[in-house]
């Protein structure tokens, strides 16, 4: 994993190779893809939702190790990032915390699963773009994905299906398990419903509560969980 191969190339004064990982990480999985797909759950979640505080959780975790992996080269930037991160017991500077990589493992399931998610996003991410080009829809969230595909490679769960339909950022999503496929087929059209005007999802219950015509049935919770 990312802080291993970091450790082994400062090791090895291979200060060029900490750059690339760093700068691939930084800007491809977090965000390109991780930061894309977290908003959502970060601005219309309820704040105290299990969901939101552990996605904060995990941001605050990559802060705080980045500005470590980064102090060796970056000495004043990550010093001064460090002075932002709110935490009582940690050290004055970042120079003087101990930086030893997570242990993080997968097992084999888990890493199948997120193979084959990522496989799914990556079929359908040109078929969203020939949507937007054909006007058919303009951002993502307007889109309803349809995925037919042989079962190996569909999400196995309702859990997972939910995960895809997230990672692709749409606002729906179908999945079709076919034996007879040999590959997976991927259709866009436009989501059904309206336009939720706090989290810009389109769903079908938006207009059918009297108290908040504008916004669906999760923002509604949202909404109630704050001014309660």
């Amino acid at each position: 994993f990312l802080e291993s191969q970091v450790q082994k190339a400062y090791e090895n004064y291979e200060f060029h190779v900490v750059y690339q990982k760093l700068t691939q990480f930084i800007a491809v999985e977090l965000s390109a893809i991780y930061h894309d797909i977290i908003k959502d759950r970060l601005y219309c979640d309820p704040a105290n939702s299990i969901r939101r505080r552990a996605t904060q959780t995990v941001l605050y975790k990559m802060l705080v190790n980045l500005c470590k992996i980064l102090s060796p080269i970056l000495a004043f930037t990550a010093d001064e990032a460090w002075e932002f991160i709110p935490n009582k017991t940690k050290l004055e500077s970042v120079h003087l915390e101990n930086w030893e990589p997570i242990k993080f493992t997968r097992n084999p399931k888990e890493k199948q699963t997120w193979e084959k998610l990522m496989q799914l996003r990556e079929l359908a991410l040109p078929e969203l773009e020939k949507a937007r080009q054909a006007k058919l829809i303009g951002k993502a969230l307007e889109a309803k994905v349809l995925i037919t595909a042989p079962p190996d490679l569909c999400p196995a769960t309702p859990e997972e299906t939910e995960t895809l339909r997230e990672i692709l950022n749409i606002s729906q999503l179908q999945v079709k398990p076919d034996p007879n496929s040999n590959q997976p087929a991927i259709t866009v059209e436009h989501a059904a419903g309206k336009k939720c005007m706090r989290c810009w999802h389109w769903t079908e219950d938006v207009g059918t509560h009297q108290e908040y015509p504008d916004i669906c049935s999760n923002c509604i919770a949202a909404v109630k969980a704050a001014t309660n």
